[in-house]
């Protein structure tokens, strides 16, 4: 077949930075990009014409399949369908091409899945938040480039300083490597405005990261920005509210923070702490709150879990009490939740959304006092600062304008 008649014309349908990603002739690419800068298009395009070019297998890794799923296959089926392909495997997530290569979906949670295959490239798409994402591409991928000295392009928003930063960074003095790094606005797809808005929502940290593609690093405080009394809360419960719970679970612990909401602003009002298991802490609620409407928002580790003597899941046990529970199918990564954390405590613009009442020592203590650990992570080895974080962050995250502004949502159920 003519290639010339299955090339892309670079220049109409990528924009100036994505295209110098794309002619880089170097084996392996990282780039580092703010969101909305348009990684899925370059991705599409770049293995597309891979592909098209040299037959073989080819993956695109996305964090999760399902995840992998929602950023390309609907973008990859639009370029290929009645022109470039043979056929098209929706279960399996596969494109088979004209030229015989194959273009395969994956997920790295799944890692294993991808072993005993050997690639002509890939690309492994928000890999600062594959799961592992060392061992993925260590153990699994790269030895699967080897006999045919496949590419890979490796493309994300920043996440910290860990794995992925480590990457970028040696890619620059790395033989066959090289690194970018654009932000949002160089991606040519979001007006200044946007960005604007954007800045106000967001706490500085999480800007930079998100916006501007900066490494950010984690450490000292995991709230920086808490101040006793810009963050005080003087709300009490009234008669109409709905309360808004978010749950830890824990055994022996089952850290709970109860808030009510104020128009845009969330208020911690009260905190369980020391509950045997779910049915223990269930109890406390409705002897507590036994007439108010309740919203609960929960680790999703309670889908699994069985804390009750009965076998039911934390999450059964709550729902069969006839209460909303809004539970993540798996929880955000957890620099997320600190970031739409921080973003309501203290926005850039100022804006606090996120009060707490000074009577609820653990909490105030918490704040004040959690510090990130060693490997940039909040510190777990505290009593209980960690579990107190975890009850509340599950709750605010759903109330954060950071969490809106995220591109790829974990999946949601509710009851």
């Amino acid at each position: 077949m003519n290639k010339t008649i299955i090339k892309f014309n670079i220049d109409k349908r990528l924009k100036h930075n994505q295209a110098d990603i794309f002619r880089d002739e170097s084996r392996f690419k990282v780039a580092a990009c703010g969101r909305r800068f348009g990684k899925s298009y370059l991705a599409t395009y770049i293995i597309l014409t891979k592909a098209l070019d040299k037959k073989g297998n080819y993956f695109f890794v996305a964090p999760t399949f399902q995840q992998a799923r929602q950023i390309l296959w609907e973008l990859l089926k639009d370029k290929v369908r009645d022109k470039l392909s043979t056929k098209i495997n929706e279960s399996r997530l596969e494109v088979t091409l004209i030229n015989g290569s194959v273009i395969s979906l994956k997920g790295g949670d799944r890692a294993d899945t991808m072993r005993g295959v050997s690639l002509a490239g890939c690309v492994l798409d928000e890999f600062a938040t594959i799961r592992d994402s060392n061992i993925v591409w260590q153990e699994v991928l790269r030895p699967a480039l080897s006999d045919q000295k496949g590419w890979c392009l490796f493309i994300s928003s920043p996440k910290g300083r860990e794995y992925f930063y480590d990457l970028y960074n040696n890619a620059k003095t790395s033989d066959d490597w090289n690194s970018w790094q654009f932000t949002t606005l160089d991606g040519g797809y979001v007006d200044e405005d946007e960005v604007t808005n954007a800045r106000n929502d967001l706490d500085e940290r999480s800007f930079r990261q998100e916006y501007e593609a900066s490494f950010e690093s984690y450490e000292g405080l995991v709230v920086p920005y808490y101040d006793r009394e810009l963050n005080a809360s003087k709300e009490e419960i009234q008669e109409h509210d709905t309360l808004i719970f978010g749950i830890d679970f824990n055994v022996n612990k089952m850290p709970c923070a109860v808030f009510v909401k104020r128009n845009s602003e969330l208020h911690l009002v009260d905190f369980f702490f020391g509950s045997f298991n779910t049915d223990a802490l269930m109890e406390s609620i409705e002897l507590k709150y036994k007439s108010y409407k309740k919203i609960f928002h929960t680790d999703a580790t309670g889908i699994a879990n069985k804390s009750s003597a009965g076998g039911q899941t934390d999450i059964t046990i709550i729902k069969n009490k006839g209460y909303i529970v809004y539970n993540l199918s798996r929880n955000p990564n957890i620099i997320d939740r600190v970031n739409s954390f921080n973003s309501m405590i203290k926005a850039v613009d100022g804006t606090r959304k996120l009060f707490v009442s000074t009577k609820i020592k653990k909490a105030v203590e918490t704040l004040e006092k959690h510090f990130f650990d060693e490997n940039g992570l909040p510190n777990k080895k505290h009593e209980y600062h960690d579990d107190v974080f975890d009850a509340m962050s599950y709750a605010v995250y759903h109330y954060s304008d950071y969490a809106m502004h995220q591109v790829k949502r974990v999946g949601m159920s509710g009851h």
